[in-house]
């Protein structure tokens, strides 16, 4: 009786998976890798889910890889049975693309050693790496770092920033901003954090963001997430610069973003799938960074609302990217309770 129905239950999860999963368009490639990213969040979000799927993708056009897709699976609990479904289904990698992922990956894992599995998480992640579970992070106060040095080198103060959930990888974050703002400006004013509680929720990041331009913000700094459309939209209202979000994220954006600093997985990604075709996969501990060219300057843009922002900011920016790949300038790193 217990067999029948876990039968039963398996048949109805891949059901239901594949009424909303993305399926590769060219199946049939001999040789090519079998793999599925699960996202807590859409594809197409010019922020954190995005950044995974697109890692993924370009493998997928290469014709190296067979992929599927599945989004906005929020609660961990629902995806659980997703990955032991792709795990099942014999995929070569199931990808667990949501910070709170890790623990239902780390379960799934244990009921599939010869299934191979990459997740997400804090600087704390690198060291849960086991033989079929693959571990992401990113740099996060390198990222905040160079992030705050673009904004101080407009010159724009007080500076906001209005953020989604208080984790610990995002105060790690805006602890690298503090300090990269202060070596391009150091007469920079800050204003302390607003965090809305949503990654996702751009009605509040607009909340957020013009209160804090109603107190004298000048510039807001925010991350490429799901939230950031509202951010840019209250600025332009607003008249004022944003440092941060993705020339993607809406006309708003585009029109007051100076730049920002993205997550490029691609390549990280290539060793992964390199290490799975070698059966040499165990123990890897990713991070975006920038010295492997993983965490990458971009967007970089003159706006009207940022008249003082140098012609040569693109070179000053290459130029710090340098010094900090080459160890010649450090970053504090973030500790809880700073």
């Amino acid at each position: 009786m217990k067999t029948r129905i876990a039968a039963a239950y398996v048949c109805l999860v891949l059901v239901l998976a594949s009424c909303s999963a993305t399926p590769d368009s060219r199946p049939d490639r001999p040789g090519a890798l079998r793999v599925a990213i699960v996202l807590a969040g859409l594809a197409n979000d010019s922020g954190f889910h995005q950044i995974g799927a697109d890692g993924v993708r370009k493998f997928q056009q290469d014709g190296e890889i067979e992929l599927q897709i599945r989004e906005s699976v929020i609660n961990p609990v629902d995806a659980e049975p997703v990955f032991r479904q792709y795990a099942a289904e014999g995929y070569d990698l199931v990808i667990g693309w949501g910070f709170s992922y890790a623990d239902a990956i780390f379960r799934t894992a244990k009921e599939f050693p010869d299934a191979h599995f990459l997740t997400t998480g804090g600087a704390d992640v690198a060291q849960k790496a086991t033989a079929n579970v693959a571990t992401w992070t990113y740099a996060a106060e390198e990222m905040g770092f160079l992030l705050g040095y673009i904004a101080g080198q407009s010159k724009l103060s007080p500076v906001a920033v209005v953020e989604g959930e208080k984790q610990p990888f995002v105060q790690a974050q805006w602890f690298g901003f503090s300090q990269g703002l202060r070596l391009a400006n150091p007469a920079a004013a800050e204003m302390p954090p607003i965090y809305t509680g949503s990654f996702e929720d751009a009605e509040k990041a607009n909340q957020a963001t013009a209160t804090r331009i109603r107190e004298g913000a000048r510039l807001i700094a925010a991350n490429a997430e799901g939230y950031a459309p509202g951010v840019a939209s209250a600025a332009k209202t607003a008249g004022v610069a944003t440092v941060g979000l993705a020339s993607t994220t809406s006309e708003a954006a585009r029109e007051v973003n100076i730049g920002r600093v993205r997550v490029d997985l691609v390549p990280l990604m290539r060793g992964v799938l390199d290490r799975l075709k070698s059966k040499s996969f165990a123990g890897q501990a990713l991070k975006s960074t920038l010295a492997n060219r993983s965490l990458v300057p971009s967007d970089i843009n003159k706006v009207a609302t940022a008249p003082d922002v140098p012609g040569d900011l693109d070179s000053r920016v290459d130029d710090l990217v340098s010094r900090l790949a080459a160890g010649k300038l450090a970053v504090e790193p973030w500790t809880p309770g700073r």
